[in-house]
């Protein structure tokens, strides 16, 4: 599973990740561009913090472009009644063979998906207690793009948006197997425009990237 990526980029950047790699615009608000947008981006990422997603504008048309927003790394659904602490489960990562049919993901996989954006992600290894950090990125420079899902529910009245990033097996020959056995969703074109389009089968998607698409750095001493 995934429980820390880094962002450590700036909105500028994303958006010309976003438009080299996917080929899609980073829509904003009018009058504003990626260089005078105040929307900050937060760098570490943590289950409960929040980060930054990518999101349709339209969902019906998402080669429309993308919108970033700030929002909860644990998806809470749109069902949750009082306060976000008051939603226990740990729902940062949603099993990709089950997302469709479970409760608490069901309707984001259905309606609203996302991609979130990252530098590295971080996977350990080694006995608890004295356990490695792995800082995986892409092997091309480029930004990770990770499939994701968001949600929205009121908390006290207001809307509370949220994320969760879904999870597929890691076996052996995939780039992250040696570190876990469960993997972020990683977007390129093409998988992107599949991931987005609602209507889409996702088989492909929910696959490892090609071999050699990530890279390793060399590991964070082990910590007690």
């Amino acid at each position: 599973m995934c429980n820390a990526y880094t962002l450590k980029t700036n909105l500028a950047d994303i958006a010309d990740a976003i438009a080299r790699q996917l080929g899609l615009e980073l829509v904003l608000a009018p009058g504003v561009t990626a260089q005078t947008s105040n929307l900050a981006v937060p760098q570490s990422l943590y289950p409960r913090r929040d980060g930054l997603i990518l999101r349709p504008v339209d969902a019906a048309t998402p080669g429309a472009g993308l919108e970033p927003a700030i929002a909860h790394w644990n998806l809470t659904p749109f069902f949750h009644k009082g306060p976000l602490k008051a939603w226990k489960a740990s729902t940062n990562n949603a099993r990709s063979e089950t997302m469709a049919t479970s409760p608490a993901f069901r309707e984001a996989y259905k309606r609203r998906r996302c991609i979130v954006p990252a530098t590295s992600f971080t996977e350990w290894t080694g006995p608890k207690g004295a356990m490695t950090a792995h800082a995986i990125s892409r092997a091309d420079g480029g930004l990770l793009l990770f499939a994701g899902l968001w949600d929205r529910c009121l908390i006290d009245g207001a809307p509370v948006e949220s994320y969760t990033l879904p999870m597929i097996p890691a076996v052996d020959g995939d780039d992250v197997a040696p570190f876990h056995n469960r993997q972020p969703a990683v977007l390129d074109a093409t998988r992107a425009g599949v991931w987005l389009d609602l209507g889409a089968d996702q088989t492909e998607v929910l696959r490892a990237a090609p071999h050699g698409t990530l890279m390793v750095d060399p590991p964070t001493p082990a910590k007690g």
